[in-house]
């Protein structure tokens, strides 16, 4: 019942704190943020994925190259003709990697810029003390929201493109997946900001009731 009662408290806040089909301007920044990050994770899983098809390619022709050496004739011609056509997918593969890697390229530069847009206006909001928290969320106070709009501003969009790409490349290879610094989500992924808020919500809710 006290889970209820917590809950129903929270969802009260929330209910009055977004107008209906409409995002708050630092509301919007925070989402804009996620979904950029987002496309940063996709266009590096893709980046990883294409490399790693090559090496894979590479190393089933070295693989086809080893084995005709030791078997028998018969054998040997079919690893041959399995040999060629891994060929012309590698170089199919090899023929059309820069211009993959172009387009990646110019839709991480897209992403980057619209972190950095958006983090401008976090920073506009977190320099200007004459801007109230409701311009975020009536259900935050003006310190929790510059605190929100800080943490947001802690990761560069170079830092972001990073950690996509250490943890593409940690999937590809079936390594564990990094973890965030000290907290239990990522920040920049688009659910990260609402984990932040919902967690300080229940927080806030939880101590009122033991008060």
């Amino acid at each position: 019942m006290l889970q209820d009662i917590t809950w129903t408290r929270a969802g009260q806040i929330f209910a009055s704190a977004r107008p209906i089909g409409a995002l708050f301007p630092l509301e919007s920044a925070m989402d804009e943020i996620g979904r950029a990050a987002r496309d940063l994770a996709f266009c590096e899983a893709a980046e990883a994925i294409a490399d790693n098809r090559i090496v894979a390619l590479r190393e089933m022709i070295a693989a086809c190259d080893a084995e005709m050496s030791v078997q028998s004739d018969a054998v040997a011609a079919e690893l041959q003709a399995a040999r060629e056509g891994l060929g012309e997918e590698l170089a199919s593969f090899e023929e059309t990697r820069p211009l993959e890697a172009a387009f990646r390229a110019d839709q991480r530069d897209e992403a980057c810029a619209r972190i950095r847009a958006a983090q401008k206006r976090l920073r506009g909001f977190v320099a200007n003390p004459l801007q109230e928290a409701d311009l975020f969320d009536p259900a935050l106070s003006r310190e929790e929201a510059v605190e929100l709009a800080c943490a947001a501003l802690a990761r560069s969009p170079e830092d972001i493109v990073l950690a996509a790409r250490a943890e593409a490349r940690a999937r590809i290879a079936g390594a564990p997946i990094p973890v965030p610094e000290e907290q239990n989500y990522h920040f920049t992924q688009p659910e990260g900001w609402t984990a932040w808020l919902a967690t300080r919500l229940a927080a806030r809710t939880g101590a009122a009731m033991r008060g």
